[in-house]
């Protein structure tokens, strides 16, 4: 018996420790942040466009769905203080001091905290499409779908500027992005897809995010953060999943709740 537990938790640490340090050699996530890094000095991608495209679940959002840590950046880290370290690197880019930029969190978290009202006062007055469009996501086989101005999303696929691609991710990589991509030639969203986006478009929703008990609707996002609504299929908020570390929550009505992550 002792043998046999003994096993059981070797196996288990091994499990944890393999997903913890996975890619520490492959160094994955210094590619992705010399990448990046080379978006805000080579490039000249304005701060505007920087944050758009770092919003959680957007082209250049590098944590990990699958994993809350991993190694990265010469220590575990988790989804949440990846992007800020990131943020807190290229953010000198763009002449923020320290301070401004440990404080945008802060400041784009009280925004969703004053417009609490304005926001489940909408859901309130345009339930009817909060409810088709839940009940066309559940049916879908989709986890993620976005939709920015040029840019949208559903699961690994984008479509910008009319064109379909994915990125080529390598094995063994837990990020969702990497420095290659392919053009998908004969991919279209399907009808039910597109659906959902111009409706998601129409509620001013720029995520969706499916899970095993409900869907996050995404109204704004900065790194990690986000605030929004979030459908529940058991009439409580979510509070087990890594993408999403609930700091406020209220209940709107049976099955929609308003809610910050920070």
């Amino acid at each position: 018996m002792q043998k046999t537990l003994t096993l059981l938790f070797l196996i288990f640490s091994v499990s944890i420790f393999s997903q913890e340090y996975l890619n520490k050699t492959e160094k994955f996530d210094l590619e992705l942040f010399k990448y990046l890094d080379s978006l805000t000095t080579e490039d000249k991608v304005s701060v505007e466009d920087y944050l758009k495209y770092s919003k959680p679940f957007s082209k250049w959002d590098i944590r990990p769905v699958e994993y809350e840590k991993i190694w990265a950046l010469d220590s575990i880290r988790t989804s949440s203080e990846i992007s800020n370290f990131f943020w807190g690197g290229f953010s000198q880019h763009y002449n923020f001091t320290e301070k401004e930029a440990g404080d945008k969190p802060n400041q784009f978290l009280r925004q969703g905290q004053i417009d609490e009202k304005i926001n489940e006062d909408f859901l309130e007055k345009n339930i009817k499409n909060f409810n088709t469009l839940s009940l066309l996501v559940i049916k879908s086989k989709n986890q993620i779908y976005l939709n920015q101005i040029s840019l949208q999303r559903v699961d690994n696929i984008f479509k910008e500027n009319g064109k379909y691609w994915r990125y080529i991710i390598p094995k063994n990589s837990p990020f969702p992005i990497s420095t290659k991509i392919k053009i998908e030639e004969k991919f279209k969203f399907d009808s039910n897809q597109i659906k959902i986006l111009e409706l998601m478009k129409d509620l001013k929703i720029y995520a969706a995010v499916q899970t095993k008990t409900g869907i996050f609707f995404l109204l704004d996002g900065f790194t990690d953060n986000s605030y929004g609504y979030y459908y529940s299929l058991t009439r409580n908020i979510e509070k087990e999943n890594h993408l999403f570390e609930i700091m406020i929550s209220e209940q709107i009505n049976d099955d929609f709740y308003y809610y910050i992550a920070n």
